[in-house]
């Protein structure tokens, strides 16, 4: 019996038990039947080695995978390729999506049934909810057919680009790596696009990072970098799938105008000539823009041409938001000039993303709305100043971003600092998160001195020569002979549950599901609608978290910070 995704999910959610779990629960979990649950569970045994003892619920008990089982598992599970993996419609829709954007044969209805696997009226079921959706979306995109082209999108060539770099974005940000590993393989032996997809290139363009940071002067959020690198091959190829005449090309040439006065434009020349050099891989002008304007609109950590006189409005700008923002709440801002430096090199990317559609999606948005709910809505309230001033509109997630610049640079009152011990913190999230993490940890650990902050990357380079009480990390890879808590770059509420344990009582109770998975587990039994559980949840634990603050420090519960 082969195994199929709703099979791979239930293999997957048994590996990650760290306590028992009864079939009922496991059902309501996945939300599908009991029936349903046994039946996957049948395919699995069949599937792990005979010498493997098979998986059974225990009566009263439930299912706990033993080590052996779990190893077992786990090799099953990574041995899984792209044809033991059914996509669902949305996957479907994605990968037919990149197709029609980069391929360079013509897309006939039976290429996209071999594509995808699936028949000929599921196909056309998916192209009807193409057009529905590209309808709803704001890039004025229409899928057509013709018999010359096969399937094609009729839309502005930027219209495509910004759609591609949307869809990319969503894609590696959410899909799981089964579907991943589907689109890697198919993708590669698409018609002319072997060659920017090879992994030749790509290990080229990691290694020009490095290069390109030192000439720009700048330092690019990691995160950021990695997905240019990933989605940079095929946005080159969905403009390379478009038919321009000389017109057209001038036309977007003119709207690219911008950024010819740029270091990034001037860099790029360079990357041009270098993979000209070793892969006879030509890039014209449009292509060059394109590169320059990534490197333009992704996040910096560093920006050593901030003070620049070019830029001396925005910094007035900036400046009046921060101005804004004390004097309308209660809020006390420090190192204001920092928090401005700061603020500008990332101002300066978020307008070259509004200019020019480049998707950045904050993925703390919802947990600094529910953490930080006042800060939050004071950042916004100031934000206001920043639409009226540049003529744009900012989303919560651009707010988000906007707050944590802000919550790391608050002034904190009545800390104490008796019994203090050298604390580390080790966050890859960017300068931004590191000041807000730090913050955090000062409010829920006054009694402790936050020694330093570093990335996983500096901190391994020190790490020998530290004296050290404990680590506190953002990272799950992080391996070190210190005593370590892994936490989120935005504390929930396990979070501070286990660093105030830690600190008081050097114990980690790594053996416990954490207070969240407690309380899913508790709703779940008396709540069957999972929508009304989660509202429940929030709820439940916005009050506990107020009444441990309150607990913690009066003073504190002012600023916000929890």
């Amino acid at each position: 019996m082969s195994l199929d995704k709703s099979s791979c999910a239930l293999l997957r959610y048994l590996i990650r038990l760290k306590k028992p779990e009864t079939i009922m629960a496991i059902s309501r979990a996945l939300q599908q039947s009991r029936r349903k649950i046994y039946y996957h569970l049948d395919k699995i045994n069949s599937s792990l080695p005979k010498e493997v003892e098979s998986i059974e619920s225990q009566p009263r008990v439930g299912i706990l995978l033993s080590p052996e089982q779990k190893a077992a598992c786990q090799v099953l599970l990574d041995s899984l390729d792209s044809y033991s993996y059914i996509m669902n419609m949305n996957e479907r829709i994605q990968l037919m999506m990149i197709y029609i954007c980069i391929t360079t044969e013509r897309v006939t209805i039976e290429k996209l049934m071999e594509l995808t696997e699936v028949s000929r009226n599921t196909v056309l079921n998916d192209l009807s909810e193409i057009r529905s959706q590209l309808a709803k979306e704001q890039y004025k995109m229409t899928l057509y057919v013709s018999k010359s082209q096969g399937y094609d999108l009729n839309c502005h060539p930027l219209n495509k680009i910004q759609y591609m770099h949307s869809l990319l974005y969503n894609l590696f940000a959410e899909a799981n790596e089964g579907f991943l590993k589907v689109l890697e393989t198919k993708v590669h032996a698409f018609p002319g696009c072997q060659q920017l997809l090879s992994m030749a290139v790509t290990h080229f363009l990691e290694g020009q990072v490095y290069r390109l940071e030192k000439d720009l002067g700048k330092k690019i959020n990691r995160y950021e970098i990695e997905f240019m690198l990933k989605v940079l091959p095929y946005l080159l190829l969905s403009y390379r799938n478009m038919v321009l005449d000389q017109e057209e090309k001038d036309s977007i040439i003119k709207d690219f105008s911008l950024i010819r006065k740029r270091i990034e434009y001037k860099i790029t020349q360079n990357l041009k000539q270098a993979l000209e050099d070793s892969f006879a891989i030509g890039l014209d002008e449009i292509e060059v823009s394109l590169i320059a304007i990534l490197l333009l609109s992704y996040r910096k950590d560093k920006d050593i041409h901030v003070t620049s006189q070019d830029f001396a409005d925005l910094k007035r700008v900036v400046e009046q938001f921060i101005w804004h923002f004390e004097v309308h709440s209660s809020f006390e801002l420090e190192n204001k000039e920092e928090l401005a430096q700061s603020l500008l090199a990332h101002c300066k990317a978020l307008l070259f993303r509004k200019t020019y559609g480049i998707l950045s999606k904050n993925p703390m948005v919802k947990q600094i709305q529910d953490k930080y709910s006042t800060l939050f809505r004071m950042t916004k309230l100031s934000a206001r100043l920043l639409e009226e001033e540049w003529k744009i509109s900012l989303t919560d997630e651009d707010i988000a971003y906007l707050t944590i610049h802000l919550g790391g640079a608050l002034r904190r009152s009545g800390s104490r600092t008796e019994n203090s011990r050298k604390v580390y913190l080790i966050c890859d999230e960017g300068v931004a998160v590191q000041k807000l993490l730090v913050k955090q940890v000062q409010h829920h650990l006054p009694g402790k001195l936050v020694s330093g902050i570093f990335t996983t990357e500096q901190f391994k380079s020190v790490e020998d020569l530290l004296e050290v009480d404990f680590l506190i990390s953002t990272s799950e890879a992080l391996e070190t002979k210190h005593p370590l808590i892994q936490v989120h770059p935005i504390l929930d509420f396990d979070d501070v549950l286990k660093l105030t344990r830690f600190a008081k009582y050097r114990f980690l109770a790594d053996d416990k599901r954490g207070f969240s998975a407690e309380l899913d587990k508790l709703l779940a039994a008396y709540i069957p609608d999972g929508k009304t559980a989660q509202e429940l949840k929030q709820r439940l634990q916005s009050l506990v978290t107020n009444e441990l603050l309150a607990s913690l420090s009066d003073a504190e519960v002012e600023t916000d910070l929890y």
